[in-house]
């Protein structure tokens, strides 16, 4: 669901919430007791950014944060919780993606106020994204490459057969190796590339 589909629904059904108090009383569920900085930063930069959108009455801003601080939260209830870089990049693309799809549909609908919404929303979200270096190329290739080995070296053991890969479980695995933010549409476009060169 996209972030203005999400906003739309808390606004009809939900009652108001002072979101910032919410979002920094909210109790993380992380087992690290090391406190991570770029995740304070990202928080931080967040929450900041709310209040100047706040300020500058900069409204599809406002509602895109509050939108995501809210994500935030409710994914710290849960074992999967937002709490670095790595972890906010994969929700913007994933939002990113939502928010694309709902585009497609508001435009099929004619629904042009509702394209703009989305649009003034997409700007922002793509804008966060665009902040977060992620890893290049070549250590993502390093690392699908250093997966596969490990896995020839498993079915060699056990004798199977070679190849046979699955992309889906190779990504799985690189990206269980990987630290940092990653796009995931390359390590499946690297995974699916060196497969082809093995089998």
């Amino acid at each position: 669901m996209s972030l203005l589909r999400l906003h739309l629904t808390r606004s009809t059904f939900a009652t108001p919430r002072p979101l910032v108090r919410t979002f920094l009383t909210t109790p993380r569920l992380s087992t690290d007791s090391t406190p991570r900085q770029d995740a304070t930063t990202t928080i931080t930069s967040l929450q900041s950014e709310l209040k100047t959108a706040m300020r500058a009455k900069d409204k599809p801003r406002l509602t895109t944060l509050r939108s995501l601080l809210a994500e935030i939260t409710n994914a710290s209830k849960t074992a999967k919780t937002i709490e670095n870089d790595s972890h906010l990049y994969l929700l913007l693309t994933r939002q990113i993606k939502a928010s694309k799809t709902a585009l497609e549909e508001f435009e099929k609908a004619k629904r042009v106020d509702l394209m703009e919404k989305e649009k003034a929303q997409l700007i922002v979200l793509e804008e966060l994204k665009g902040r977060i270096a992620v890893l290049g190329e070549d250590e993502i290739e390093s690392t699908v490459r250093a997966v596969l080995k490990g896995l020839q070296e498993a079915n060699q053991k056990q004798g199977k057969a070679k190849g046979g890969f699955d992309v889906g479980a190779v990504v799985g695995r690189t990206m269980g190796r990987l630290s940092g933010p990653v796009d995931v549409e390359v390590v499946h476009r690297k995974a699916t590339e060196i497969i082809g060169q093995i089998e």
